[in-house]
């Protein structure tokens, strides 16, 4: 071949390229389109899981054991009163009824001799006949004292109403008779004063001349005093009859104070008089107040006698409080009863037979429960991998700690109650099961087993959705408090 070596070191189709200048103006393509897909997705599942993580939910639940029962309780028969059982109505395995009834069985369990309770009605009546006994003796005495009483006051009444008239009548006439002799009197006195004083002038005058005869010696010195004498007396005489007009008028003072004591006299005898009827009133109220508290008293004896009486009859027989079988009797006739004594067991039925789930948690976990919540019950029979669980709605959780007591009255059995409790403090749970138009239990994640049966007394485990929480939550639970998601 003449073909030249170093032409065929290169493609024809490069040689044909470099040669070329029309395509030096094209970018040269480093990656090919289809090489952006996986970047793509890659960037679609980012958005997706970001997307998940705020507006997704993943439930919190809390697992427990349970069983599924028609509910029932074994409650003990305990006589309410003290006495003699007198004869047992009832046989271990016969049922009866709740309260007085009498249908369907009866309610009857046994006749009791409420000795206790006759002894009360006893010494009831007893204490009846001494207060009535009392209240007689209380009354005939009480009537005896109002009875002198009323005489003691009417004659203390005649008596001041007397000495009430006898003021009322006397005192102003008395004060009249003394105004007017008073008055008559100082008339006297004033004439007397006033002639005593008339005379004294002419007595002096004439004391003055004979003083001057006398000085003279014209007069002999008897005269002289003489006159001095009349005169000296005529002073005296005026002198007493101011003194007697000044006694008149403390005379008509003392009078007049007389007069006005005699009115307040007159007002403390009406005081009096009214104090009387007020403490006529007061007896009266006061023997009513006892008349009063005795009858009371003898009515609450009477009442209490009435419900004694009742209780009797009512007490005479010991009645089922519930519906239900007698397990065990434990005494026998004759035995002397106590109240609270133990008579036996009885097996109590409910009215319904609904298959009921009954629960049990740990304490932590149960208190998470509220009524309301859906519960998937798993029976022991059913594999929960591949029918999920019976769903279910919650319709009780106990406030404390179930007991093992409350359990076994619950459940019947203290096998079951033991196996369920185990140890630690449990949380009772109740729910119902859910079932559809035609009775078919609802599951959870399918139509449950092919022929499918659900007994009282089978055993499960059960689920309680608590809580749905955001996935980014359990990353940042920060998050969770900023933005409120749940």
């Amino acid at each position: 071949m003449t073909n030249d070596p170093q032409k065929q070191l290169f493609r024809k189709e490069s040689l044909d390229r470099l040669s070329s200048p029309e395509a030096l103006d094209q970018l040269i393509q480093i990656v090919a389109p289809r090489d952006w897909l996986p970047l793509l997705t890659l960037a679609i599942l980012v958005l997706v899981g970001v997307g998940w993580s705020i507006w997704g939910q993943i439930p919190t639940t809390v697992s427990g054991r349970g069983v599924v029962i028609r509910p029932r309780r074994i409650v003990e028969i305990q006589s309410p009163i003290a006495g003699q059982l007198e004869e047992l109505k009832v046989e271990v395995g016969d049922c009866v009824a709740k309260g007085p009834e009498v249908t369907p069985s009866p309610s009857v369990i046994a006749l009791v001799n409420p000795t206790d309770l006759k002894q009360q009605l006893q010494l009831q009546r007893e204490k009846l006949q001494q207060l009535q006994n009392q209240n007689r003796t209380a009354a005939e005495l009480e009537l005896e004292r109002l009875q002198l009483e009323k005489s003691s006051r009417e004659q203390q009444r005649r008596t001041l109403q007397q000495r009430l008239q006898q003021v009322e009548t006397l005192n102003p006439r008395l004060r009249e008779q003394n105004r007017v002799a008073l008055q008559q009197q100082k008339l006297s006195v004033e004439q007397r004063l006033k002639d005593a004083e008339a005379t004294v002038p002419v007595l002096q005058q004439r004391l003055e001349r004979r003083r001057s005869l006398y000085q003279a010696g014209a007069l002999d010195q008897d005269t002289f005093l003489q006159a001095e004498q009349e005169y000296r007396q005529s002073l005296q005489v005026v002198a007493e009859l101011k003194a007697q007009l000044k006694q008149l008028d403390v005379e008509a003072t003392r009078v007049q104070q007389e007069y006005l004591e005699a009115y307040t006299a007159l007002s403390q005898l009406e005081t009096q008089l009214r104090d009387l009827a007020a403490q006529e009133k007061s007896l009266q109220q006061e023997v009513l107040t006892a008349a009063t508290a005795r009858k009371d008293q003898l009515l609450e004896v009477q009442q209490q006698i009435q419900r004694l009486e009742q209780q009797i009859v009512r007490n005479s027989m010991i009645r089922s409080p519930y519906p239900g079988c007698i397990l065990e009797l434990a005494v026998v006739p004759g035995q002397i009863l106590s109240p609270g004594m133990r008579l036996g067991t009885l097996q109590v039925n409910t009215a319904s037979d609904t298959l009921k789930a009954i629960s049990y948690f740990p304490v932590s976990e149960g208190k998470r429960i509220k009524p309301g919540m859906i519960i998937q019950v798993t029976p022991s029979t059913v594999k929960r991998e591949r029918f999920g669980g019976i769903l279910g709605k919650v319709t009780a959780v106990s406030s404390f700690p179930v007991s093992k007591a409350a359990a076994i009255s619950l459940l019947g059995s203290t096998e079951l109650a033991g196996d369920l409790l185990g140890s630690a403090p449990q949380i009772e749970v109740q729910s119902v099961l859910q079932t559809n138009a035609q009775g078919v239990y609802q599951w959870s994640s399918s139509r449950g087993p092919k022929d499918f049966s659900l007994s009282s007394g089978t055993t499960t485990t059960d689920q309680v959705i608590v809580e749905q929480q955001a996935p980014i939550t359990f990353v940042l639970p920060i998050l969770r408090q900023w933005t409120g998601l749940n």
